[in-house]
């Protein structure tokens, strides 16, 4: 779009010059006119030599992504084993509530029932601090695998020369020798072949007692 653009603004440029005094001089046998100015050539774009990697099968085969998955599956179970008993024990105090009613007064009731309401807020706000908590860890986590992954793919592409390196959900068709994806797998692992998954910690937990401390 510039080119023609520019070729456009040459043309309308020499038309005028063609209606000039001068340049009817110069065809008259008068002095002529200088030569436009020659645009500098651009350098030549190498040739592209394209790799193939599998971004899925990476995180799905690599040791240390593995290993991540395992420690997450655990610190998740242990979250998911203290939230259930937790919610066992107010599903017991709400019956215990509901058995009452018909003996207490109604402003007892009403005292049980808001202190009740308030052990369900502050279970729901620390479901959702551990859930953060973990999400934390994780991507801490899988961060360390994500850029062990990046820098086995410089290495290897440039074993091979590759200039360009695209992931394969983005390329439907491409010659099998350009997947690099298992030479990737094997410098990670054995490069990072574990990584720790930092423990999950949870922040200023305002419980009932308002320690306000971080817990596992």
């Amino acid at each position: 779009m510039s080119r023609l653009f520019v070729c456009g603004g040459l043309v309308a440029a020499l038309v005028g010059v063609s209606q000039s005094p001068a340049f009817a001089q110069a065809a008259d046998g008068g002095a002529a006119a200088p030569a436009p100015a020659t645009a500098p050539v651009a350098a030549a774009m190498p040739s592209p030599v394209i790799a193939i990697i599998d971004v899925d099968q990476i995180l799905q085969e690599s040791m240390a992504a593995k290993g991540v998955r395992g420690q997450a599956d655990k610190y998740q179970q242990t979250f998911q084993n203290e939230m259930s008993k937790e919610e066992a024990t107010l599903r017991s105090t709400q019956q215990d509530i509901d058995q009452q009613r018909k003996t207490l007064s109604q402003d007892a009731f009403a005292e049980k029932a808001r202190a009740f309401d308030a052990s369900v807020a502050e279970f729901q706000r620390k479901g959702l601090a551990r859930r953060k908590a973990f999400d934390k860890s994780f991507n801490t986590a899988m961060g360390q695998v994500q850029q062990a992954m990046l820098e086995a793919t410089q290495q290897i592409a440039s074993r091979h020369g590759a200039t360009v390196v695209l992931p394969r959900s983005q390329v439907v068709l491409f010659d099998d020798k350009m997947n690099i994806t298992k030479e990737i797998i094997g410098a990670m692992d054995k490069k990072l072949p574990h990584v720790d998954f930092p423990a999950p910690k949870v922040e200023a937990e305002s419980g009932p007692t308002g320690s306000g401390k971080k817990s596992q």
